[in-house]
């Protein structure tokens, strides 16, 4: 089995002493027969937040695969014949619970994960609804970057052509679809609730639009079985989210495989595309978003390319894009686009 991670060494959590060898040819362990489980959104969601207290819905091992669905935000209130006046009426009964309305299908236990491991997340289907809704509120956060331009707040439904892959949002206007889950985490060191809104540590809202099929992410598991949980399927979603929202909807089917990695380290969550490397930083202010996810993608040149830190910060500056992956939930996202193609060797 070919590796699809080709790295020597892995350091994103802090100091020289925490660096685990990567070597060329290491595998995750699987079985010989990967095994597919079926989860269906049913009772097997929760919405709102992270917590390593949930119990998990289902249990897998290393390398097997889950085929799962997943609701639209607010329990699947959220549809695309909602007026707008609906819509905030329904928004407004989480508001007054005091939770967010993002619902994932999870946790899933993947056993033999423990606290400093990585669970990796190969993302090998994002199968969509037929339609999906886009929308925004007339009073934003001011963390939401807002010009002077007033706004009414609206909703918008739009309907998918899952043949071509493309949606029309007015005339002459087509959008090419691109789905990928908002948030995909595991659950939080034990005692810490977190809003699944906000991305962390663990993940959560990450909202990153690269992680569609074909993608590999890596999360840092922080409790015994990581208990990933996913949700807050976009159809399609410019970097920065400025409105707040992308094209929301659900999945009718998504695919996804976990291995237990106990070879690697990381801090924060980090992905792999077929032409690159992604870090990523998130915090309440974009200047320490850049720095966390400039201060991983140097490591990671050095580390797992042989650079020094002057000319891996050199190369990053050279080579890498940093781009502003979303400003609107709470902490706000930047991530490194490091491109394979520069590497020869």
């Amino acid at each position: 089995m070919k590796r699809q991670f080709r790295l020597k060494h892995l350091l994103l959590a802090g100091s020289l002493a925490a660096l685990l060898p990567w070597l060329r040819g290491a595998m995750p362990a699987a079985s010989s027969a990967e095994y597919v489980h079926t989860l269906k959104a049913t009772q097997t969601v929760h919405t709102g937040f992270f917590d390593a207290s949930l119990p998990p819905v289902l249990a897998v091992e290393s390398g097997d695969t889950v085929s799962l669905s997943t609701m639209m935000l607010m329990d699947g209130q959220l549809r695309c014949s909602l007026t707008f006046e609906e819509l905030k009426a329904k928004r407004q009964e989480y508001r007054k619970r005091k939770i967010g309305p993002h619902t994932m299908t999870g946790p899933v236990y993947i056993k033999g994960a423990a606290p400093g491991d990585v669970l990796e997340v190969r993302i090998k289907k994002i199968a969509l609804i037929p339609c999906g809704v886009n929308y925004h509120f007339p009073v934003l956060p001011r963390s939401r970057g807002r010009s002077e331009e007033s706004y009414a707040g609206q909703i918008k439904s739009l309907t998918f052509d899952l043949e071509k892959m493309e949606t029309v949002f007015g005339p002459g206007v087509i959008i090419p679809l691109r789905p990928f889950f908002g948030v995909m985490g595991v659950a939080p060191k034990r005692g810490e609730k977190r809003p699944a809104a906000i991305p962390e540590y663990f993940g959560g809202n990450i909202d990153n639009k690269e992680l569609v099929t074909g993608t590999t992410l890596y999360l840092p598991v922080q409790v015994e079985g990581a208990l990933f949980s996913c949700g807050d399927v976009h159809a399609a979603q410019g970097d920065g989210e400025v409105s707040g929202t992308a094209i929301e909807t659900a999945a009718a089917e998504a695919l996804l495989q976990f291995f237990v990695r106990k070879d690697i380290k990381i801090e924060r969550p980090l992905a792999e595309t077929p032409t690159h490397w992604i870090t990523m930083g998130f915090h309440q202010g974009l200047d320490e978003a850049m720095r966390m996810a400039l201060q991983d993608a140097v490591r990671f040149l050095c580390w797992n390319k042989g650079l020094t830190p002057d000319d891996a910060l050199a190369l990053a500056s050279l080579a890498v894009d940093f781009r502003v992956t979303q400003i609107v939930d709470g902490n706000k996202g930047i991530h490194a686009m490091i491109p394979k193609g520069i590497f020869k060797n």
